[in-house]
Parts: structure tokens; sequence; C-alpha cells
């Protein structure tokens, strides 16, 4: 069970080495339009669907005599969506949570463009490590060599194996892991940061992954040291997003926003806070309230949205901390301001901290949200697509 904290950031016990990693962000390419009232409580007027790209992360070590491991956190969808598992696609059919969906390349495909693999038989990842199960974090492991294996978090074996087609209805294929290691991380040491339970991966402090339970069975966040006393926090879907972070009593409201906090045009500059209270749904302390907590409703993407509150909470002292970048991986504001391994396979977010990465990205949720009872921004994409086409539910489920 993971408790909030409660206690100022500088508590949060960020351990100590020399040793780092290299960051890079990724746009998987996998961009969603869906439903809040399964990801979001309440539902504000005016933002019944968000905005929903996915970001993944690629952590590289470098050890002292020169050698190489890559991992990748989370690995984005699939772009023959249409071969997902049978309970996956019927959900999609149904309209139940997703209003638009594109992804025209896989994570492969990003990965193979920079260079990163070569498309052999090789071991250019060691790992893939899926936050959670979830389809839009899982890839096509089938296109990955059987030398990479897959890390998940506590209780995915026994509450999610076997995949389809033994188990007919299940969310996962068992081409996503057969023929290869599937290594659960079960979090068995003392080692904690904050509130949550802590696996240090390479053994040298310089990247953990962390239990933060609630959304889905064996969800993880990444932690990656990018200097000796800087970290990204790779948010994974603790929370969907990032104004069920900010304000807080720790991260409040300015008074007034300018043109640095990266507001849309529309918006004059200075902006006074009480620009966006209209919709808030708190009846006090806006600016120190988070707009959202986790859905309860029925459909409720989270399996224990309780629990998930909590872990909310504790993300909330890393959000806090200025050694701390929190990276969640469904925000529209990273695509906006981090250097994309896409279009530069040397870029890397390591040096986040110099160039304000932080405080570019902190408020600019706020241009999603609704003025006037109106979205704050349009879809990011609308109906199903394959490549540059937009085509018809049939249509795109065809095989």
């Amino acid at each position: 069970m993971v408790t909030a904290s409660g206690l100022p950031a500088s508590n949060i016990n960020l351990p100590v080495s020399s040793a780092t990693v290299t960051v890079q962000a990724l746009d998987t390419t996998l961009c969603l339009y869906v439903r809040s009232a399964n990801f979001l409580d309440p539902v504000i007027p005016g933002h019944e669907a968000y905005n929903c790209p996915v970001l993944a992360f690629l952590v590289t070590h470098t050890a002292a005599n020169g050698s190489i491991r890559r991992v990748l956190f989370d690995a984005g969808g699939r772009k023959d969506y249409w071969n997902y598992s049978p309970l996956v696609t019927g959900r999609f059919k149904s309209g139940f949570n997703v209003f638009g969906f594109t992804c025209p390349k896989d994570v492969n495909d990003v990965l193979c463009e920079a260079g990163i693999m070569t498309g052999g038989d090789d071991h250019d990842v060691e790992a893939v490590v899926w936050s959670h199960w979830h389809f839009d974090h899982i890839g096509d492991m089938s296109r990955f060599s059987k030398g990479t294996k897959i890390v998940v978090g506590p209780g995915f074996k026994a509450n999610l194996l076997p995949g389809f087609p033994l188990n007919p209805e299940s969310p996962l294929l068992e081409t996503d892991y057969a023929g290869r290691e599937l290594d659960e991380i079960t979090f068995d040491s003392a080692l904690r940061i904050g509130a949550f339970r802590a696996h240090d991966y390479f053994g040298d402090g310089s990247f953990y992954l962390l239990d933060v339970p609630g959304h889905a069975v064996g969800h993880m966040c990444g932690l990656a040291r990018t200097t000796e006393e800087s970290f990204v926090i790779m948010g994974a879907d603790t929370c969907h997003f990032a104004g069920a972070l900010r304000p807080s009593p720790t991260v409040p409201f300015p008074d007034t926003f300018d043109v640095n906090d990266g507001l849309d045009p529309v918006f004059n500059s200075p902006c006074p806070c009480t620009m966006f209270l209209d919709c808030h749904p708190a009846s006090t302390d806006q600016k120190s309230t988070p707009y959202y907590k986790a859905s309860k409703t029925p459909g409720s993407a989270y399996v224990d949205p309780h629990t998930a509150d909590m872990s909310i909470a504790a993300l909330r002292d890393f959000d806090a901390d200025p050694n701390v970048f929190v990276g969640l991986a469904h925000d529209p504001a990273l695509f906006e301001i981090l250097p994309l391994l896409n279009t530069n396979r040397y870029a890397s977010i390591n040096d986040w901290k110099a160039n304000g990465y932080k405080a570019a990205a902190r408020w600019r949720f706020l241009n999603e949200l609704p003025r006037n009872g109106k979205p704050g921004r349009p879809p990011l994409v609308m109906g199903w697509w394959r490549g540059a086409k937009r085509v018809t539910v049939q249509e795109a489920f065809a095989r």
C-alpha cells in the first residue's frame, strides 16, 4: 500500500550516487483522443474528452569499461492495432473510451530510423519495461529480438498470463511475450524512494523502477539519474492529465502567468491565474488544489482509484522537488518542449534543468482546459486512421 508522504520535497530521500544514465524522450507516434470520465474525476464541462499522445523513454547505461546497455521504458502502441487481442479490439469497436486513434509507426520503426536498432537478431535494446500492461504501453514485442526481455511489475504473471488465444479473454497476446525472458520485479528489498518501493535496475544508483500502484496491476514508474543531483521520473499512467498533479500546496498557482509559462497566444501576458479558476471544480483553495483525481466511475481505467489517488499525492512530492522532472506518458506539453529522438538520435533530456524544461512544462496543461464551457484546444486526432487515411470503424479493423 502506498501512503502519500505529506513531507516537504527535501524529505523524498533521493539516493546518492555518481552513476548516471542518458535519457532520451521519443514520440511513439500513438496519439489518442479519449473519454475523460474513465480517467478524470470530476468531468469538467468542455473537457469531456482529452488529448492523449504517448511518450516513451530510452535509457542508456554506459559502464566504466565502455559497455553499453539500453532499456526502453514503455513501447507505445502498435501500428497494426487491428491485431491486438479480441478483448482490446472489441473495446475499440464499441467506442467505450477511444474517440480518436492514430499510430503510423511502431516504436521499433522510430528506433530503427534513429539507428538505435539495426533490425537484426541482436541486443540493441536489452529490455523493454512495460510500466503496465495496457495497449498503449506494450507496443509490438514480436518486432524485437528474442534476446530483448520484458520487465513487468508485481502481480503481472499471476493476474495476466496466459495471453490470447490460450485465454480468450486476455488483453495480451501470447506472441507479446512467448520465447523471451519475462522478468517480474518483486520489490522485495527495503529500498524506498519517497513513498514508493524501489528497485535499483543497474545496481549502481543510476536507474530505479518504482512500485506505483492504483492504475493497473503491476504499474511502475522509472526514476533516472541525469546528473549526480538531478532526476527524471517517468510517470507513466500514475495520472492521465497534469491537472491531477497541479496546482498543489507545494506547487501553487502564481498570481500571474507570463510568456515563459507556455500559454497559448489567445491569453494575454501577463495573464492572471483567475482566468483558470472559473472551470476549477474545487470550491475553496483553488490556487493550491489539483483539478482532478482518479476516476471512480464504473468503467474507470483505475483498478484501485483510492490507491491511485495516494500514488498521485506521493508523486506531487517529486513534482515539488526542483531536482526532479516529472514526465507523464500522456502530457502534450512534453511533446512541445522536449527534444525528441525522432528528429535527433543524439537528443537527450539530461540537461532538463539547465534548459528550464520543468518550468516550461509546468502550466501548459492549462491550454487544454475549457474556456467558456468549450474545449481549450481541438482534438489532436478524431476517428480511426490507417497510415495517413481516416477510415470507418469497419475498415479500421478489417484484416
